[in-house]
């Protein structure tokens, strides 16, 4: 039995306790489903490391994941329980003592940290100096650095997975990737990347309620970052929108984005999340007003991730708030839903190549992610399946 060692990197997150879950459910020796089954050796969070280089003993009882899946508290308190915790420095110590191991060449880390953490360092320590495999759901190391970083950590595919930092739960990066290797030329990409500002978009046209009102009630319900402001100022859209134009090709940074906050930037500077949920009140006019002046014109508003290559081979990014007809692809788009178009050559007027996805939820980024890490199984073959 041939097994796929892997590394969960920020692994008591919403995020990772669901990858963690479903993996336990269905790709571990337990599950009984594979015959190259995965095996979780390390977990880490943000000051230390559980490592079994036989495998965590989380994995082996699937019966108790209702224990902990839903609490990081209570996760951790597992964990605890189960496997030696161990203080680093910083991540290279896991890297150390995997190769001290005799384990070298035989691992994937799958990154599902938070946008805070930077592990930039990190990644490109795996891709440079060792043979190990790096599949993420982070994108800022893709993202918030230079042109030069992302083709250094992304020139080995088969080591460097990146599907999921833009709609993990379709195939939007895995196709422009197709677009770059067979010279396809990408003249346009308008999407809807951000679940969140979908749904305050697909509230707000319906005229019912303020802003104020539909943003406190998407924070409750846990659709938005801790701090809202890190939705709003539309960050996370130009970072997906810089790691789609990388991957078919183009060298554009942070700086060459035209990027427009979802509400004026005077709130987006407000630090502490109470006093910037009060002060956002102070918007309901603003947007009322800008949604109102849209429907006088026989549109609708959506935030759109825009990409235009002109005649002269310029390109232009723009982030922001597009007045869209309501029967078009964008205006159509509801609730949470991300949904990109792109035009080349040869998928243009009626034939433009369209993908529309559910938000990127836990549960969503977690399949992903698995489908990612599953695909590189070396040698894997329809047949390493076993029925059931």
């Amino acid at each position: 039995m041939a097994y796929q060692n892997v590394v969960v990197l920020g692994g008591s997150g919403n995020v990772g306790r669901e990858f963690m879950s479903q993996v336990i459910q269905h790709d571990t020796v337990c599950s009984n489903k594979h015959l190259n089954p995965t095996n979780i050796i390390a977990l880490t969070d943000s000051k230390g490391f559980w490592f079994n280089r036989h495998g965590l003993k989380i994995q082996e009882s699937p019966e108790n994941i209702h224990k902990w899946k839903d609490s990081k508290d209570k996760f951790n308190e597992y964990m605890h329980d189960l496997d030696e915790y161990q203080r680093y420095d910083n991540l290279s110590d896991l890297l150390k003592l995997i190769q001290n191991e005799g384990m070298a060449g035989e691992i994937a880390f799958v990154d599902i940290t938070a946008g805070k953490d930077d592990l930039r360092d990190f990644h490109l320590k795996v891709i440079n100096d060792s043979d190990e495999t790096v599949i993420t759901a982070n994108k800022n190391p893709l993202s918030i650095y230079s042109t030069d970083v992302f083709r250094t950590l992304t020139r080995y595919r088969e080591r460097y997975g990146f599907l999921c930092t833009v709609m993990a739960g379709a195939n939007a990066v895995s196709n422009l990737l197709d677009y770059y290797d067979t010279s396809e030329i990408v003249k346009k990409i308008e999407a809807c990347f951000s679940g969140t500002l979908g749904y305050l978009c697909a509230e707000l046209e319906k005229g019912e309620r303020s802003f104020s009102e539909i943003l406190y009630d998407a924070k409750s319900m846990g659709y938005t970052e801790p701090h809202p402001k890190d939705d709003l100022n539309g960050l996370d859209v130009a970072r997906k929108l810089i790691i789609c134009a990388r991957t078919f090709g183009h060298k554009v940074e942070m700086k060459d984005i035209d990027l427009e906050g979802f509400i004026s930037e005077s709130f987006l500077n407000i630090e502490d999340v109470n006093e910037f949920m009060e002060s956002v009140k102070g918007a309901d006019q603003e947007m009322q007003d800008k949604f109102a002046s849209a429907k006088g014109n026989g549109k609708t508003l959506r935030y759109v991730a825009n990409f235009s290559l002109g005649e002269n081979g310029n390109s232009t990014f723009k982030v922001g708030l597009k007045e869209v007809l309501p029967d078009s692809p964008l205006g159509t788009l509801k609730g949470s839903s991300n949904k990109v178009i792109v035009e080349t050559d040869i998928f243009c007027g009626d034939k433009k190549y369209i993908i529309e996805s559910p938000g990127a939820g836990p549960d969503v980024t977690a399949w992903g992610l698995r489908r990612e890490l599953l695909s590189r199984i070396s040698g894997r073959k329809g047949g390493d399946y076993k029925l059931t």
